[in-house]
């Protein structure tokens, strides 16, 4: 069995590097390098729905990586969690 064959466990996109980022359903070197790009221009990724905001991400690329994302603790630690 193949490792590049196996969908990845869970991916922050937020932190995530290329190779990793890669292995997304729908996600292609191109694009891993756009979403990239897009953090380092400031792109604030909170949700999957921001990732709509990279170049070559539409709601059916979206669909096929939403369920391998993930969104853990925020990536700026001065933030804090909103109230519940």
């Amino acid at each position: 069995s193949s490792e590049a064959a196996k969908p990845p466990s869970r991916i922050d996109p937020r932190t995530a590097d290329a190779r990793a980022l890669d292995a997304l359903p729908g996600v292609g070197p191109a694009l891993a390098r756009r979403i990239i790009a897009a953090r380092e221009a400031g792109l604030v990724i909170r949700r999957p729905e921001d990732l709509l905001r990279v170049r070559g991400i539409g709601p059916a690329t979206l669909a096929r990586m939403r369920d391998c994302l993930s969104f853990g603790a925020p990536t700026n630690r001065s933030a804090t969690p909103p109230p519940r």
